[in-house]
């Protein structure tokens, strides 16, 4: 019995040894247990490391897209510029302000507010792009119809109602407004936008065209438009002609029309012409 139980002593006493050769063998074949810190460890280097590739990848790109579009924006920038019109390339300002701008971006309505507000005198009637980087504009040269009464001197005005220039003289018909302009406030370039206004110039081109000689115009009102005509070489006998801003402007300019071309035909005059109302009134 007692070497029964030595033999079994020596039994366990082997098997730590067999386990320990066990183990042995599961190194020698390569299957070593990894501690989790360091697998931990190693999933958050990767981890990293593709943020950052994907960062670099990012800034890359925004450095590629950069430099396109900086060569695309030099490569459109404006550089020639071409003014076709009556008009002298000396005269006008602003042409620099214009140059070195994106051709794609640039607007007509910038390149008109860029020229007319140093260039009252001058009217922006075409813009013509031809790409890459070259600019063709017709200008066309504005004169004034009317000087406007201000309470220092006059605004000269084109047919539009653009102001042109001011001056402390008048030679032009000049337009009594009802309402006071400051001679320093009245900015030059600047447009009047009141219906009375436009009305006005209008119907003194068209009394210019018919040979009518217009002395002064006083504006009252909407419905008030008064034209001194003034006769060749007398300077005592002044009609009036009537007119408002309430009826048709073509009706109004179609009646003056007849009425002037057929008192030439049968060699009438009159002393007040009033054409504000449905049918004209006619005072000889």
């Amino acid at each position: 019995m007692q070497r029964k139980l030595s033999y079994k002593q020596s039994l366990a006493n082997i098997r730590p040894e067999a386990s320990n050769i066990h183990g042995a063998s599961k190194i020698s074949s390569g299957e070593i247990k990894i501690p989790r810190h360091s697998r931990v460890g190693k999933v958050r280097i990767s981890h990293w490391w593709s943020k950052v590739k994907k960062y670099l990848f990012i800034l890359l790109i925004s450095l590629i897209g950069f430099f396109v579009l900086k060569y695309l924006n030099s490569y459109f920038q404006i550089k020639t510029i071409v003014v076709v019109g009556d008009i002298r390339v000396k005269e006008l300002k602003g042409l620099e302000n214009l140059k070195g701008k994106n051709i794609y971006l640039l607007t007509e309505a910038h390149i008109e507010d860029t020229l007319t507000e140093s260039n009252p005198n001058f009217l922006l009637a075409e813009v013509i792009k031809e790409f890459p980087n070259k600019l063709r504009l017709k200008l066309i040269s504005i004169e004034p119809l009317a000087s406007l009464k201000l309470n220092q001197g006059y605004a000269f005005l084109s047919v539009e109602g653009k102001i042109i220039k001011k001056s402390k003289a008048k030679y032009l018909p000049v337009i009594n407004f009802y309402q006071s302009f400051d001679y320093y406030q009245t900015k030059v370039g600047n447009k009047l936008d009141y219906k009375e206004v436009a009305t006005t110039l209008k119907l003194l081109q068209k009394s210019q065209d018919l040979g009518l000689k217009i002395d002064n115009i006083d504006i009252n009102g909407l419905s008030m438009i008064v034209f001194t005509v003034k006769e060749s070489g007398d300077t005592k006998t002044k009609k009036k002609i009537f007119f408002t801003a309430e009826k048709s402007l073509e009706k109004q300019v179609f009646e003056l029309e007849t009425i002037i071309k057929q008192f030439k035909i049968e060699a009438k005059d009159y002393q007040e012409l009033d054409l504000r109302f449905d049918k004209p009134i006619i005072k000889f």
